[in-house]
C-alpha cells in the first residue's frame, strides 16, 4: 500500500534523497509544482496529472497544495540497531542520542525530527510499544527530515538506556524539577530524553537518568510542549558541545516551513 506525502518540502527532500518508488501526483500547476515534476524525472519517479480533489482525497485535506507523492518505498526513515549506531560513533569525544519515552502524536514526532537534523543528532531511540512511529503525516511535518534521521526502535527503553551507559554517554532526562539546563554540563557523550505529552517519563526510564535538566521559564502555563522543548534542549546541547562537526552531519541553517 503506497504511503502519500505531501507538503513542498517533505517531497522535494525525498525526491532529492534518491531510493524512491512510486508516482508524483500532480494538480494545478505552479514554479513549485514544476521544479517537484522536475526533480521526480531526475529521480525516476512517474509523475502522473490528477484533479484537485483527487489529491484532497489522498491527503485527507486541502493542505496538499497541488501535490502528493505516493510512495510504494523509500518513505521511512534509515533504520539502524542501537549497537551498530554506537559502534558508528565510537570513540568520538562527543555525541548526541536522543531518545523519545512514549510520544504519541506525530506532528510532535514530525517537528522533533526536524529539529534533530538541523542540530546533528546521531541517532532517534523510539520504544516499539505505546509510542508514535512513522506516518505520512511525521514525513511531511518533518519538511522531509524524516528521510535522513537514522531511527533505533527498542523493545525496552530502560534496557537501551544502560547500553548507552555501558558506551560511554551521559543520560538526561528533561524535566521541569531537573537542574536549568545551561547550568549543566553537557559537554562529551549525551543522551536526551523526553517523556510522551502530558505523562512525561515513565519511572523507569527517570531513574535510569543520570540527571534531570530544565528550561527555564517564567511564563504562565505548565511547561513546553515537546516538540519545542526537543529543540531548546538540543540546541542548548550542540551549544556547549561547540557545534562539532564531525557527527552524522553538523548544524544546520533553518529552513521556511
Amino acid at each position: 500500500m503506497a504511503k502519500h506525502v505531501f507538503g513542498y518540502h517533505a517531497i522535494e527532500e525525498l525526491l532529492r534523497r534518491g531510493s524512491v518508488e512510486g508516482t508524483l501526483l500532480v494538480g494545478r500547476q505552479n514554479e513549485r509544482i514544476e521544479q517537484l515534476v522536475e526533480l521526480a524525472r531526475k529521480a525516476g519517479v512517474e509523475v502522473s496529472e490528477v484533479d484537485e480533489p483527487h489529491l484532497t482525497g489522498l491527503a485527507g485535506s486541502t493542505a496538499h497544495k497541488g501535490a502528493v507523492l505516493a510512495l510504494t518505498r523509500g518513505a521511512t526513515s534509515p533504520k539502524g540497531e542501537l549497537a551498530s549506531e554506537l559502534d558508528r560513533i565510537g570513540d568520538r569525544p562527543s555525541g548526541l542520542a536522543l531518545v523519545l519515552d512514549g510520544v504519541t502524536d506525530p506532528q510532535n514526532l514530525g517537528a522533533i525530527l526536524r529539529s534533530a537534523d538541523l542540530l546533528g543528532v546521531d541517532f532517534v531511540v523510539l520504544p516499539s510499544r505505546r509510542s508514535v512511529q512513522e506516518t505520512a503525516a511525521v514525513a511531511r511535518v518533518s519538511a522531509g527530515a524524516s528521510a535522513y534521521v537514522p531511527l533505533v526502535v527498542v523493545p525496552n527503553v530502560p534496557t537501551a538506556l544502560g547500553l548507552l551507559k555501558d558506551r560511554g554517554f551521559w543520560v538526561y532526562g528533561a524535566d521541569m524539577q531537573g537542574s536549568a539546563c545551561h547550568g549543566v554540563d553537557l559537554t562529551g557523550k549525551v543522551c536526551l530524553v523526553l517523556g510522551g505529552e502530558g505523562a512525561g517519563m515513565h519511572r523507569l526510564v527517570r531513574e535510569r537518568c543520570d540527571a534531570l535538566i530544565a528550561i527555564p521559564s517564567v511564563g504562565h502555563v505548565d511547561s513546553f510542549n515537546v516538540s519545542v522543548a526537543a529543540g531548546i534542549l538540543l540546541y542548548e546541547i550542540r551549544r556547549q558541545q561547540g557545534f562539532p562537526r564531525h557527527g552524522r552531519r553538523g548544524a544546520g541553517e533553518a529552513g521556511t516551513p
